[in-house]
């Protein structure tokens, strides 16, 4: 599967997403690179925020660590009060064609608000073929 996935038809004006191969999150497989694509991702969403000002976001180290933990769980939790559908679940998964359970892939929702919050940062990451460096 590929780093980047094309969304056609695009899901709200959101024509790519930089996906995850595997899982992301607490007794997931948590690879490297996967592990710094959710750090950058989470970066790109909450710039500018005052609560991520306030306790500081995951460093892009590629290991899961609890401060990517509470930031996936933050993320999932406002785009379930956004999206009721959407799970929370601690886990980042692979977006596939489809939903999820009736939802967005958190994957796709955090490209989605990543382009919103920084539309340079989020299309050099696409650019980039998801690569943090």
């Amino acid at each position: 599967m590929p780093r980047i996935l094309a969304l056609n038809p695009p899901f709200r004006g959101l024509t790519g997403a930089v996906n995850v191969l595997d899982r992301v999150g607490t007794k997931q497989v948590n690879s490297v690179d996967d592990v710094k694509v959710v750090q950058k991702l989470l970066q790109l969403c909450s710039k500018g925020s005052e609560f991520a000002s306030e306790i500081g976001l995951p460093a892009i180290t590629g290991r899961f660590d609890a401060a990517t933990g509470f930031w996936i769980y933050r993320f999932q939790d406002l785009d379930h009060k956004k999206m009721p559908s959407n799970i929370i679940d601690g886990s980042i998964s692979p977006a596939h064609a489809g939903s999820y359970g009736g939802g967005t892939w958190t994957i796709i929702s955090m490209n989605l608000f990543a382009k919103e919050k920084d539309p340079q940062g989020h299309a050099d990451f696409i650019a980039r073929g998801g690569s943090v460096f």
